[in-house]
């Protein structure tokens, strides 16, 4: 039973650290090659969860002007309304962006990441005693008569 449990863990935490990898990628890709653009907050939008997402205004390289909400929200708000931010985009999708700001770039990450790796430390360990402690099986009693 603690082997399988382990199995689950260790896969899981696995799992978690691929697709911590690929959000790194996916954040690194966009900083290296999508476009920035300076923007203002313009509103700041209550979340379902009781958070404020700011509300961007922004201004594309081929003059389109974009507004949008971003994706990430905090409480207390990060920004407040005129604020002027960074905003990362891809020229064929400008209002899928993100702020240049570690904490939305990079929560994603880090929150696959720490699940990750605690997953996988508990599975790993559950796996690692499950195989090097001695088996209930070779234990037997006997009474000596």
């Amino acid at each position: 039973m603690v082997k399988r449990l382990g199995t689950i863990f260790s896969v899981v935490g696995l799992l978690a650290l691929t697709a911590c990898g690929y959000s790194y990628w996916s954040t690194e890709n966009l900083r290296s090659t999508g476009s920035r653009a300076t923007g203002k907050v313009i509103e700041l939008r209550p979340t379902s969860k009781g958070a404020y997402a700011p509300v961007v205004q922004f201004e594309t390289a081929d003059h389109k002007t974009i507004t949008a909400a971003s994706k990430v929200g905090s409480n207390p708000p990060a920004h407040k309304v005129s604020d002027a931010v960074t905003v990362l985009y891809r020229a064929d999708s400008p209002e899928d962006f993100r702020l240049d700001d570690p904490l939305e770039l990079f929560l994603v990450t880090g929150i696959f990441g720490i699940l990750g790796l605690v997953f996988l430390s508990v599975g790993g360990g559950m796996l690692f005693f499950s195989v090097t402690r001695p088996s209930n099986k070779s234990w037997s009693y006997t009474k000596n008569n």
